[in-house]
């Protein structure tokens, strides 16, 4: 049998029957005030009946400010449960990412905001006429502790609405990504300019969370190759990194550590997107690159008490290897989860 269908407990208490994960995909199905219709419920519900180990919900606005999606779902977690399933909430803030046209920032009257006033290059808002990209109209943040009150509010509702656990997002060249990239982050006080202080609000994010959750049932999601969003670092930068960044989050002693490797060689084929951006001079990666080898070993080692999770393009065969050989825990699968209507884990594996 396949060693991503054998059985584990996240952290201290959330058994997940396999450990093979839906990875977090928009789908934009939220066309009544941004609630979760049918056809939101029955999508994570087929999912979870299928037999996916655990599932991430797309990104949920921790505000109403607006968002470089419509119509993302917010909640599906008694149908999930109902089938058997564990399902995550993943908070998230899109930062600089978005256009203020777009009908729910518009609607909000919120600015858009991120720790400077750096506009991101690229972006198409496809909703909206003329095909516009990332705003020049940003607002520097002030006081980030605002932020953290609503990340605070948000995963206190999703906890109250029955999701098993939070998943923080922290790469896409969303809000948390921005503090982290020197070219996103010109500020010149606590929580911009050396690495430590561009890694502060991501971990006072992480600590208030864990004050509502706890460590446990607490995972976050990290990117150190990304080129999304513009959002792409020297491999230099990248190293300094997420390498205090990693470590510091294995202080915290999480549910996991979410590993993903997009903007790696591997996938790049299967991503349009992608294959017309290849990453500028000066950020290019070294040959046949990939985050786990240079920052696995500092999750995964004997008396460990974080699980490693990977995500972007891995296969079958690739991810139940690396389960064999003790070097990952569990993985997510993305597009093959939304195929087809009826998919899920014996289609995969």
């Amino acid at each position: 049998m396949s060693s991503l269908l054998t059985p584990v407990t996240l952290g201290d208490s959330v058994p997940l029957r396999n450990r093979v994960c839906m990875g977090s995909m928009t789908r934009n199905r939220c066309i009544q005030d941004n609630m979760p219709t049918d056809a939101v419920i029955n999508h994570y519900a087929t999912r979870a009946r299928d037999g996916a180990g655990l599932i991430v919900a797309e990104g949920t606005f921790i505000y109403l400010n607006g968002s470089e999606w419509p119509n993302a779902p917010k909640k599906v977690t008694n149908e999930v449960h109902r089938e058997g399933g564990k399902i995550f909430f993943q908070p998230w803030h899109p930062g600089r990412i978005q256009n203020e046209n777009m009908p729910m920032l518009k609607d909000s009257g919120y600015p858009v905001l991120a720790p400077s006033k750096v506009r991101a290059a690229g972006g198409k808002f496809r909703t909206l006429p003329g095909l516009p990209g990332h705003t020049e109209n940003i607002i520097e943040i002030q006081d980030p502790k605002v932020i953290l009150d609503q990340y605070r509010n948000s995963v206190a509702l999703a906890k109250g609405a029955g999701f098993d656990g939070i998943e923080l997002l922290s790469q896409g060249g969303y809000l948390l990504h921005n503090f982290l990239c020197s070219h996103s982050n010109l500020r010149t006080d606590i929580y911009g300019g050396s690495v430590e202080n561009r890694c502060r609000f991501v971990l006072e994010v992480l600590d208030t969370i864990i004050d509502v959750w706890g460590p446990r049932r607490v995972g976050i999601k990290i990117c150190p190759s990304d080129d999304y969003n513009d959002s792409t670092v020297s491999f230099e930068e990248l190293s300094e990194t997420y390498d205090y960044l990693i470590k510091e989050l294995m202080s915290r002693k999480l549910g996991y550590i979410n590993l993903s490797r997009r903007g790696c060689a591997i996938g790049r084929e299967q991503d349009d997107y992608f294959k017309s951006s290849p990453r500028p001079a000066g950020k290019q990666l070294p040959p046949n690159y990939e985050p786990i080898q240079q920052f696995g070993h500092l999750v995964k080692y004997p008396g460990s008490e974080t699980m490693l999770m990977v995500n972007h393009e891995y296969t079958v065969e690739e991810a139940d290897n690396l389960v064999k050989t003790g070097k990952i825990d569990l993985v997510t699968f993305g597009r093959p989860f939304i195929y087809n209507p009826v998919c899920g884990v014996p289609y995969i594996c």
